[in-house]
């Protein structure tokens, strides 16, 4: 019975241990990659990245841009089926060749899916950039949104939105392609229609103030004509594809389209496409898009 207890005892605080040198690792404001992490509703820039002039960006943008955009709620990498599986989650995205991935429903460090830093393991396994915007802390951990990107990354910042109950945020990085800066911003919104709306009121003055190219995407936790504050402003890169009905979102018999992408209405959408994969309770929504 004694060693049953210290064995436990052992197992306790090597749990503690572990939670607590990933709790110190959050406050580094770069990655191994020199890309970012997250601290707060902070802004960092990577020392190494120069600024871009708006000539530069200008001339890159006469060239037009073509991009492969994706949303996902990647719900911490749990399947279906119940099991957490993150290469299921990275196979997943890794097989859309998509360019610049907004992610939600992101963990680090928490003791429920196994101290992992989520975010930085996908970026590591995909080779790709990445930034992380925390809404809550949770248990030992944090919980939020996440970007990937085959392109640098040289600016990010995570704004509180107006919440009730658990607070949601917006993250914002800008991306460089070869000299065109692009702002994406990533969102994951409350489950209350009057909460929603007070979020897209916020949203839409963050957008009014934006400088440079940017698009929006997230879970939005909404059907297409409860987001009409967007849609006013932005088009939706489904509207008239054959999949502009198709869900996003699949739990027993509930079914709907809540994941977008949404565009400026100077930029052409191309392609878009609903990926049925059994990753997570979301489907990712992929849209090819150019800025002309």
């Amino acid at each position: 019975m004694k060693y049953t207890a210290l064995i436990i005892i052992i197992f306790l605080i090597l749990i503690f241990i572990s939670g607590t040198l990933n709790y110190f690792e959050v406050l580094s404001f770069k990655t191994d990659n020199a890309v970012f992490a997250n601290r707060d509703n902070d802004t960092y820039v990577d020392a190494a990245a120069k600024p871009i002039s708006r000539s530069s960006s200008e001339t890159r943008k006469k060239k037009d841009i073509e991009l492969r955009l994706m949303t996902y709620n990647m719900h911490r990498g749990i399947g279906r089926s119940g099991r957490l599986d993150l290469d299921a989650t990275s196979e997943v995205i890794r097989g859309t060749n998509a360019e610049i991935v907004a992610l939600q429903e992101v963990e680090r460090y928490s003791i429920r899916t196994g101290f992992k830093d989520q975010i930085k393991h996908l970026a590591s396994t995909l080779d790709m950039h990445y930034a992380y915007g925390k809404s809550i802390n949770l248990l030992n951990g944090e919980y939020g949104n996440g970007l990937l990107s085959r392109y640098p990354i040289v600016e990010y910042s995570t704004y509180d939105l107006p919440s009730v109950g658990e607070q949601r945020t917006i993250l914002r990085t800008v991306v460089n392609i070869e000299g065109y800066r692009l702002a994406v911003y990533n969102t994951h919104l409350g489950l209350n229609q009057e909460e929603r709306d007070t979020q897209l009121d916020y949203i839409m003055q963050l957008l009014a103030a934006e400088e440079i190219d940017y698009v929006l995407m997230g879970d939005m936790n909404s059907k297409v004509d409860k987001l009409t504050r967007i849609t006013e402003v932005l088009q939706d890169s489904a509207e008239g594809s054959s999949k502009l009905e198709h869900s996003t979102f699949k739990e027993e018999d509930v079914q709907e389209r809540i994941d977008y992408i949404f565009l400026q209405q100077k930029m052409k959408v191309n392609n878009y496409d609903v990926v049925v994969s059994e990753a997570s309770d979301h489907y990712p929504v992929i849209a090819e898009a150019a800025a002309e």
